[in-house]
Formats: structure tokens, C-alpha cells, sequence
């Protein structure tokens, strides 16, 4: 090699702002070798590789930090070393922790930045703001039966999707990930196994990256939060994340917390409305009571402005699944299962309390589509029970009113039987838009872009912040949600692993998104008028 393909091999193989894969996949191309020639020529040859690092006096005894037992709530962000925190934010934070009693847990962070307006020397020994060194943690903690934080584990905080290939390493539990993006994701589990998640925390400490790619893209993505645990006993945890303004101040639930400059104090109080409530799809028929009941106590709370619902219709009595299966045709007519008109009623009954909302928004949703391909694809004289004939032809009259005066733009049978009932619901098209404080609330997520199947990831390459229902798993990437369902967690046709979990998404009067996730149909242990 010349001098100048050294310089080269070292400058890219120190590149810190590149994965250790991206490096290896350069200097391969660079040199024309395979990757384990290339790791023995920076070893041997070039004596390249990586000196033990040595940990500051603040890292080591972070490794050192215990959970407190007695505490049953738990508070989780991210520092980045060398970086000021975001001093109104933790203000607020550490105010909510007292209130709640929370057990505040802030995750080293270990980023090296020599562009930085606070470090100027690249070698300065790592330091944690002096605020968030009594917090400060680089353990892991196993704070519930089925719940782990995993600060030990670092993570760059440039890394675009920070839990790839996380899935195993907290066994059974549940986990948290010290990251300044907020990221969540449901990992499927075998029937009869409790729900797994994975979360990241967000940031307490300001924006403070490299002047590169990754470092813009981890800039823009830099969230300030936290991710709140709260455990309710042996058997049960309710998680939240919670994301907060440019001020520092945020909402959790039923708490508005904000920062007083005149008084230099924090505020405490009860939140009285929300802009916006999505629910996990309802499929009714196949909905949980209970989380359907519980969800209209907490709206009664924090009253909403927007209630928009996601598969409303399951269709489950004209499915196409099951409509050439003799034996399932047999058993639904035993069970009264395939009564169209019975299970349409049903639906509309379930609709009748959101009529108190002020704006109810039915989102066009892919079950919808089943009453639809049933009328166009199915022969009325050949149908496997003759009580859903009637509707048939009316709802036939349905469509071809429709496809008579908007042919460019079909709503479908539902939103038509829907609107007859509750004139005042919203019924949105495939083509509809319906965006509240700049999100956009209008799509399923069941189709992707150029006609392909939808997903999270889809959805997160999307000019705009989204929430959309279909994967009956909650998720979150950055700017793009999913709910997760209202139905039970197991239906029959979601046999093997699963990762379904009921879960709505709330938006605060601030624009903040946030999950609110169900375990044994609680949401969690906050109260709304006491502080503990």
C-alpha cells in the first residue's frame, strides 16, 4: 500500500461516524480484499486497532448505580457526555418524579463531537452535566418480573433504527434503550407468554452532533423526553413515552407539567383536554368490552376534540377468508355467526356513545372493503346461507348509486350504512386527508406508496408525522405511530407468535403524540387528581 492508500485505509477505519459494517464494506472496495484481510492488515500491519478506552470516574461508578426497590414508578432519559442539558426540561422532570414518586434513571450517553460549541478538545476526559450526575447510569436493572432497563447497553445516538438486533437481549422482559430518538416496537411472543416490548427514552441533553450525514440526520430526529415505567404488582408494568416542547415542558397521560420563568417553578396540573384520540382498530364483534369501557371513562377526563376510529366493521360474517370452507360455513350457521344484518347492528349500537364526541372520524379502513367485495364478487343465489339476501340487493343499490354520482371517488358501503345512522360522523374516503396539528390522521396504513402494502417503515418515509391503525401491533418510528388494536389480543386467525397489544394514541393540546397502552384493561397507575 502507498502512503496515500494508508491514509486513506485509517481515515476511513477510524471514522466513528460510520457502523463498524459500512467501514468493513469501504475498505474492502478500497483494497480489493476480503473482510479478514482487512482486519489483519489494521491490526498487524498497520497496527490500527482500537486502544482500551479508559472510563471516566463518572462512567465507572454509573456502572455501579442500583434501582431503588421501594419505588414503583421509574423515570428513564439520556445524556449525552459533554453536552448541557436542557435545564427547563429537567427542571420539569425532576419536579414530576417528586410528584409521582418516581425513580429518576438517566443513561450515560457516549458521543464525541469535535465540532462541539461545548468541547473543544476532542481527548477532554467524558463529564455529565453536574445536574444528571446523582441520576446518572450505565447499569442494567431488572425493575420488574417481566421489565429491564439496558443502560449498559451504548448505543450510538446517531444510529437510525437504535434497536436493531436488540430482540433477544433482555430474554422474556420487556426492555429500554437509552437513545435521544423515540423509537417503540412489539416483539411477537408465543401464545400464553406476556406482551414484549422495546422502547427508547429520548433525550434530557440539547442537540450536539457531528457535522455529517449521520449527525444531521440524528439532529433532526433528537427528541427531548423520557420513557415512564409504572409498576402495578408481580405480574403487571404500564409503559408510556413522553415527548417535550422546545420549552421543556410536556404532558404524560392526565399531567401537564410546565416550566414558570417568572416564578422559576414548575406546574403540576390536571390535563382537561386533548386534541386528538386514535383507537386501536375495533373490528367489532371481535372487541374487548372492557378496553372499549375503560377507554370512554378516560375520554370523559381528558375530553377530546377528535375521536377517529379505525376498522369499525370486521366483517367477519361475509369474510372472504371462509367463504368456499363448507365446515366454516357449517359452524357459523350453528353459531349464528354469519347473520350480516346482526353483526352490522351490533356495530352501529358500539358507535352510539361516540356520539358525544365532537368530531368522530371514521377512517377508511380494509375491512370495510370485505362488505364491498362481497356485494361485487359473490352471487347472492349461491351464498351459503339465504338471510343476508335482502342486504344484499340493498346494499348493492348502495354502490351503484355511488359508482352513478362520484365514480372517481367510491366511500364504500360502510361509510354510507354509517353516515345513515350518525349523519354527523366524518366518513373519510381512500383519497381523504384528515390532518390535526400537523398530523396526519386520515390513512389506515394497510396501503403503502405506488399501491404497495403498507408498513411502519413506509410510513415513516412520509413528508409529514402520521398515525395510522391495520397492524394491531403498536409502533413507533420517529414521526410515524401505530395504534395498536381494541380487540382481544387473540381472535383465532392470529394463531403462532404474535405481537398484537390494545393500544390507542392521544395527542396532546401541544402536538405531542403519545401511546397509552392496556395491560389487564388498565392503562396505568397515574391518578388523575392525586399526585401518587
Amino acid at each position: 500500500m502507498t502512503e496515500k492508500d494508508i491514509k486513506a485505509f485509517s481515515k476511513i477505519y477510524k471514522n466513528k461516524d460510520l457502523s463498524w459494517d459500512e467501514r468493513m464494506k469501504r475498505l474492502m472496495k478500497l483494497t480489493g480484499k476480503s473482510e479478514r484481510t482487512v482486519r489483519v492488515w489494521a491490526s498487524k500491519k498497520l497496527n490500527l486497532n482500537e486502544k482500551q478506552e479508559t472510563l471516566s470516574v463518572e462512567y465507572e461508578q454509573a456502572k455501579n448505580r442500583k434501582f431503588d426497590k421501594k419505588k414503583k414508578k421509574f423515570i428513564i432519559t439520556w445524556a449525552q457526555n459533554n453536552t448541557p442539558v436542557h435545564k427547563e426540561f429537567f427542571e420539569n422532570l425532576t419536579a414530576y418524579a417528586k410528584h409521582i414518586s418516581a425513580d429518576i434513571h438517566v443513561i450515560a450517553g457516549r458521543y464525541r463531537n469535535p465540532t462541539s460549541i461545548w468541547s473543544s478538545d476532542q481527548e477532554e476526559e467524558e463529564k455529565w452535566d453536574s445536574r444528571v450526575q446523582n441520576y446518572l447510569d450505565a447499569n442494567r436493572h431488572n425493575i420488574h418480573k417481566y421489565m429491564s432497563i439496558m443502560s449498559d447497553v451504548k448505543i450510538q445516538p446517531t444510529a437510525v433504527n437504535p434497536m436493531t438486533g436488540m430482540h433477544a437481549l433482555s430474554g422474556i422482559n420487556s426492555c429500554i434503550f437509552g437513545s435521544p430518538k423515540l423509537q417503540m416496537e412489539m416483539i411477537p411472543v408465543i401464545e400464553g407468554e406476556k406482551s414484549k416490548m422495546m422502547l427508547t427514552t429520548g433525550s434530557c441533553t440539547k442537540k450536539n452532533y457531528t457535522d455529517s450525514k449521520s449527525g444531521k440526520k440524528g439532529e433532526f430526529h433528537h427528541v427531548i423526553g423520557f420513557t415512564i415505567v409504572e409498576i402495578e404488582d408481580s405480574e403487571t408494568f404500564y409503559v408510556r413515552q413522553v415527548s417535550a416542547e422546545d420549552s421543556g415542558d410536556f404532558c404524560d397521560l392526565y399531567k401537564e407539567v410546565k416550566y414558570s420563568k417568572e416564578s422559576k417553578k414548575t406546574k403540576i396540573n390536571n390535563i382537561k383536554e386533548i386534541e386528538a384520540c386514535i383507537l386501536g382498530d375495533l373490528h367489532w364483534g371481535h372487541h374487548d368490552s372492557k378496553v372499549i369501557d375503560l377507554t370512554h371513562k378516560m375520554l370523559k377526563k381528558i375530553k377530546p376534540k377528535h375521536v377517529l376510529l379505525h376498522d369499525v366493521f370486521d366483517g367477519y360474517s361475509i369474510s372472504h377468508h371462509d367463504m368456499k370452507d363448507p365446515f366454516a360455513q357449517y359452524g357459523k350457521e350453528i353459531n349464528g355467526n354469519n347473520d350480516l344484518k346482526k353483526e352490522v347492528t351490533e356495530m352501529l349500537d358500539g358507535l352510539s356513545p361516540f356520539e358525544t364526541y365532537e368530531n368522530v372520524v371514521i377512517v377508511r379502513s380494509n375491512h370495510d372493503d370485505f362488505l364491498d367485495r362481497w356485494v361485487k364478487n359473490e352471487d347472492w343465489k349461491r351464498q351459503p346461507t339465504p338471510k343476508n339476501s335482502p342486504l344484499y340487493m340493498e346494499y348493492s343499490a348502495i354502490l351503484l348509486r355511488q359508482y352513478a354520482e362520484t365514480p372517481s371517488d367510491i366511500k364504500g358501503i360502510i361509510p354510507s350504512i354509517i353516515n345513515d345512522r350518525f349523519p354527523k360522523f366524518k366518513t373519510l374516503g381512500r383519497r381523504d386527508s384528515y390532518k390535526v396539528l400537523d398530523w396526519e390522521l386520515g390513512q389506515h396504513g394497510d396501503v403503502g406508496s405506488n399501491g404497495s402494502r403498507g408498513s411502519l417503515l413506509q410510513m415513516r418515509k412520509l413528508n409529514t408525522k402520521i398515525v395510522v391503525g391495520h397492524y394491531h401491533s403498536p409502533g413507533r418510528k420517529d414521526g410515524a405511530l401505530a395504534v395498536g388494536t381494541s380487540t382481544h389480543v387473540r381472535v383465532g386467525y392470529n394463531m403462532g407468535p404474535s405481537s398484537w397489544l390494545q393500544s390507542h394514541v392521544i395527542i396532546h393540546k401541544n402536538g405531542k403524540a403519545q401511546h397509552l397502552n392496556f395491560f389487564k384493561n388498565k392503562l396505568g397507575k397515574l391518578n388523575y387528581t392525586t399526585s401518587k
